[in-house]
């Protein structure tokens, strides 16, 4: 049994948004200045307190790029606008409570012209002893695991309560910070987890996040049926995929007795029938008692939005070409550690594996 590194990859177009937090309530802001002559103006910029979270803003005559770069006595911290727009509102994170920051704004236009503004703001102070907990996402969902992660206002160490029906397991984590991530695994397919995070401060404060759920995918399967072979004949074994959510791409790999089979070619199935699907890479090694074959598709969108794959749904989508040699069982399944899907934004998804006798006949 052998695994066979791929010479050519899936492609997947996933759609990445970072939210950074900041603090408290009730903050100030210095005015900002212009401080670098230039054809670009702004039309505004400043920090402003936007319900006790602090705001870098900014609007300039024409669509430009920018930075914010930030500190208590020098530009310590930067954080960039995502992308060409009029105007501009970016969240700065890392902030400490009733503490004077200075900052400068650059903002560049596509002729690569910029204009720099420059402020101070003061940070409120904190509203409420307890850590207050924020931001809280869910990311990267399959039939087993998913990605949470929250904010806190203030340095702590923090616990994830989850579970189907009930809060019955938890992840904890020691260490007092501001950013809090947990990868669970070993989830249960097509279940409602109920999740919420908790966390508690160096004073021994405890803070409680919102309670929220989860939808695991279903656990996709791949199959092939009970098949015989004539001795010497050749026939198309059908595999099969069932139970696909928002699945981009495929690999299957199957192992055998050598000498009792042979593989001549991997075809696609059915299934790719009017669905820009196609296998972009196989590995046929007889001599080794193996196969392996990539199959992928396009991925839907409307507009700029992913919204799934023609893979969702059952079908056919490749056929093993096989031909008897030797009178009896050919030992034919699936290798585990290398069938597997990827799903629309590139996430391993384990499949489900259901293999048919495959036998030779006189």
């Amino acid at each position: 049994m052998r695994r066979l590194l791929v010479k050519a990859s899936l492609a997947f177009l996933a759609a990445s948004f970072v939210i950074l937090n900041g603090c408290g309530s009730g903050g100030s802001s210095g005015p900002g200045q212009p401080i670098v002559p230039s054809d670009l103006a702004f039309r505004f910029c400043r920090v402003t307190d936007v319900e006790g979270v602090m705001h870098a803003q900014w609007a300039c005559d024409l669509p430009t790029r920018g930075e914010v770069r930030y500190g208590r006595t020098m530009y310590t911290q930067q954080t960039n606008a995502a992308g060409a727009a009029d105007s501009h509102d970016v969240v700065l994170s890392g902030l400490s409570f009733s503490t004077r920051y200075i900052y400068q704004i650059t903002a560049r236009d596509s002729l690569g012209r910029a204009v720099q503004c420059t402020g101070d703001f003061t940070t409120p102070a904190k509203a409420t002893p307890e850590p207050i907990i924020g931001n809280l996402r869910i990311e990267n969902v399959t039939e087993s695991a998913a990605r949470v992660s929250w904010q806190t206002d203030e340095p702590a160490t923090s616990i994830l309560y989850y579970g189907i029906g009930g809060l019955t397991d938890s992840v904890v984590m020691g260490n007092l910070i501001m950013e809090h991530a947990v990868q669970l695994a070993g989830l249960t397919p097509s279940s409602i987890y109920r999740l919420r995070p908790e966390a508690v401060n160096a004073t021994n404060l405890r803070g409680f996040g919102r309670d929220t759920t989860l939808t695991t995918a279903m656990q996709l399967t791949i199959l092939f049926p009970d098949t015989t072979v004539g001795l010497g004949d050749t026939i198309l074994l059908p595999i099969r995929l069932r139970d696909a959510e928002d699945l981009a791409g495929l690999r299957i790999g199957i192992t055998f007795q050598t000498g009792m089979i042979e593989v001549v070619s991997v075809d696609e199935g059915p299934f790719f029938t009017g669905r820009r699907g196609f296998i972009f890479f196989d590995a046929i090694r007889n001599s080794e008692g193996y196969f392996l074959a990539d199959i992928s598709w396009n991925i839907d969108y409307q507009g700029n939005q992913q919204i799934g794959t023609d893979a969702d749904g059952e079908g056919i989508v490749a056929y093993a070409r096989l031909r008897g040699l030797e009178i009896g069982e050919a030992h034919f399944t699936f290798d585990a550690d290398s069938t597997f899907g990827l799903d629309m934004f590139g996430n391993v998804r384990t499949c489900g594996l259901s293999a048919g006798n495959i036998e030779v006949w006189p």
